[in-house]
C-alpha cells in the first residue's frame, strides 16, 4: 500500500533523527499531519490497514531495542495516535501487546517481560488443567494463586477465563455421552433431578440439588452437564459468567438464584400448551419478518407470560433459536415501528 510505505518512510526518518514528536516547522509538516487524521482520507486508510497484531509488534520490537517497556515519548507520535485509538489508552495498548504497564527507563526490562510471559503461560495452563479436572471452568476461590497474580492485568475472573480459552463455548465442547452402566440407585437419583426440573420449569442449578446426589452421579457421569444429558437436559448457561467476580475481591457477594437467571439462558422444561402456542406464534412472526423480533413486536400478554417463565428477553428468543440483535439495529427498527403506528 503506497500510503503505508509513505508512513513507514516518514516514521523511519523521524526515529533515525531522534525527532519523535510532531514538528510543525518541518518542510512536509502538513503532509505528515494528514496521517494523524484517522477518521478520513489518507489517515483513515493507513490506520485501517494496521491489524491489532501489527500495532502490538511496534511496541514489542521497541521493547527489544530499548531493553525495557517503552514510555509514550519513546514511540514515534503517529504510532502513538494509532495505538491509543485502537486500544483505548497507553496502558491498554501495552497490555494488548503482552507487556507490563511499568514503562520507561525505570520500568520493566525486556528480560523481565519474557520471564513474566512464561509465568503467565504456566498459570494459564494450570487453569486449563484444573478445568479439565473439574469438567467446568474453576471458580476464583479454587485458583487463588492465579487470581492474585493476574489482578493487575485483568479486572474480573471472566476476563481471565477468556484469556485461558475457558469461555461458554469451551463448556459446550466438553463431551457428553450416554452412560450405559447406571445402577438402579443412579436412575432413582436422576429421576429426582428430572422431577425437580419439571417443578421448576427449567434445568436445576447445581446448588438446587443436594451435594450427595451430585457426587454419587458424578462418579459415573463425570460432569454436571453430562448428568443432565442422561435425562435430556442442558445446564443453564450464564451469558456473562463470573463478570461480577473481581480479582481484587471488591464487590464480591453471594448472588441470588433470581439474579443468576437474569443473566442466563436455558430451555424450558415441560412448558404448558399456552406457552408452546405463544412461542410458536413468535417463531412464525420472526420467519415472516426474516429477523429477530424486538420487544415492541411481542404482544404484551404474550411477553408477560413468557418473561415470567424465561426471566429475561434473551431467553425468550433462545426458546425459538434466536438471539437479540445489536442495540443500534434494534433502535432503528423500533423507530420505524413507531412511525408506522402514527
Amino acid at each position: 500500500m503506497r500510503y503505508r510505505e509513505e508512513l513507514d518512510k516518514i516514521a523511519g526518518e523521524g526515529i533515525e533523527s531522534g525527532i519523535l514528536e510532531y514538528d510543525e516547522n518541518a518542510e512536509n509538516a502538513e503532509q505528515i499531519f494528514e496521517f494523524s487524521q484517522i477518521d478520513s482520507g489518507k489517515g483513515k486508510a493507513v490506520y485501517s490497514s494496521f491489524s491489532d497484531q501489527e500495532l502490538c509488534n511496534i511496541l514489542i520490537q521497541k521493547t527489544k531495542e530499548l531493553e525495557h517497556v517503552p514510555a509514550q515519548k519513546e514511540i514515534y507520535w503517529l504510532y502513538r495516535v494509532y495505538l491509543k485509538r485502537r486500544f483505548g489508552n497507553w496502558p491498554k495498548a501495552l497490555t494488548a501487546a503482552g507487556l507490563s504497564k511499568k514503562a520507561g527507563k525505570g520500568g520493566d526490562s525486556y528480560e523481565k517481560v519474557k520471564t513474566d510471559k512464561l509465568l503467565e503461560k504456566e498459570l494459564l495452563d494450570k487453569l486449563r488443567v484444573k478445568a479439565e479436572e473439574l469438567g467446568r471452568p474453576p471458580h476464583m476461590h479454587e485458583m487463588r494463586e492465579v487470581a492474585d497474580y493476574f489482578k493487575i492485568k485483568f479486572s474480573t475472573w471472566a476476563e481471565l477465563l477468556d484469556a485461558a480459552g475457558l469461555d461458554n463455548q469451551w463448556k459446550s465442547r466438553k463431551p457428553v455421552y450416554q452412560v450405559t452402566d447406571l445402577s438402579e440407585e443412579d436412575k432413582e437419583l436422576l429421576e429426582i433431578i428430572h422431577k425437580k426440573a419439571i417443578e421448576l420449569g427449567r434445568p436445576p442449578m447445581r446448588t438446587e440439588i443436594p451435594g450427595e446426589i451430585r457426587e454419587t452421579l458424578k462418579k459415573k457421569c463425570g460432569t454436571w452437564r453430562n448428568i443432565l444429558y442422561q435425562i435430556g437436559l442442558e445446564p443453564i448457561q450464564k451469558i456473562r459468567s463470573f463478570n461480577a467476580t473481581y480479582l481484587d475481591g471488591r464487590g464480591t457477594k453471594t448472588i441470588k438464584h433470581t439474579e443468576l437467571l437474569e443473566g442466563s439462558v436455558f430451555k424450558l422444561v415441560n412448558p404448558d400448551e399456552n406457552t408452546v402456542r405463544q412461542l410458536n406464534l413468535l417463531r412464525k412472526k420472526a420467519d415472516q419478518v426474516d429477523r429477530t423480533l424486538v420487544k415492541a413486536e411481542i404482544p404484551k400478554d404474550i411477553y408477560n407470560n413468557l418473561i415470567e417463565q424465561c426471566v429475561n428477553y434473551r431467553n425468550i428468543l433462545y426458546q425459538i433459536g434466536l438471539e437479540p440483535m445489536e442495540k443500534l439495529k434494534e433502535k432503528e427498527i423500533e423507530k420505524e415501528l413507531r412511525k408506522k403506528r402514527r
